[in-house]
């Protein structure tokens, strides 16, 4: 069944008076309409997204040595350097990447070592010490280090990150991160073991 309802269009009619005392009103220069419109799910979390805008970056307190590491940080090239790696082989980079390690300079951080003095005895073991510079483990670098020949000495480069010289083409050295993990490894001095 249908019903139809007629409502005059006179004067008289309060609502259609009402109707078109609205209209002109927000046809006035300058007006603005008294009630937000609804909108779509969709555009109402677009504008909430644009808003609360989310930044993919390290906040500037946080993980300075990673940041001197890697400039790309965050970024999808971290899947690459440990997807393919063992537990072990991943534990042992996310120390050398962050300066987090069982190494002297971290320890005496933490109070967990009297100083930041090397076993070697000719500087504070950071990172960089530890791969490049200690005395201690010359032979071990001097075998597994070889395929970072072309920039020994790099940080970034042997612990697979992106260097402010780098070009927009830049991808991980996956040889020399694994000889850098490798050489570790064979040191262990890394070790999660308490001695």
């Amino acid at each position: 069944m249908v019903v139809v309802l007629w409502i005059p269009t006179s004067a008289e009619n309060k609502h259609l008076q009402n109707a078109k005392a609205q209209a002109r009103d927000a046809t006035k220069e300058g007006a603005n309409p008294p009630l937000e419109f609804p909108r779509m799910r969709s555009t109402t979390l677009g504008v909430a997204r644009s808003v609360h805008c989310i930044v993919r970056d390290i906040p500037d307190d946080v993980g300075r040595f990673s940041k001197k590491v890697d400039a790309a940080l965050p970024g999808k090239h971290t899947l690459q350097l440990y997807d393919g790696l063992s537990w072990k082989e991943a534990n042992v980079l996310a120390q050398l990447r962050t300066g987090m390690s069982r190494l002297n300079g971290y320890l005496s951080k933490i109070a967990a070592a009297p100083s930041q003095q090397c076993v070697c005895g000719y500087a504070n073991e950071t990172v960089e010490h530890f791969l490049f510079h200690c005395a201690k483990w010359t032979e071990q670098r001097a075998k597994i280090l070889r395929s970072s020949e072309a920039q020994r000495g790099k940080l970034s480069f042997c612990l697979g990150g992106k260097s402010l010289l780098d070009d927009a083409e830049w991808t991980p050295n996956m040889t020399a991160v694994r000889a850098t993990i490798r050489f570790t490894l064979a040191t262990g001095r890394l070790d999660n073991k308490r001695n």
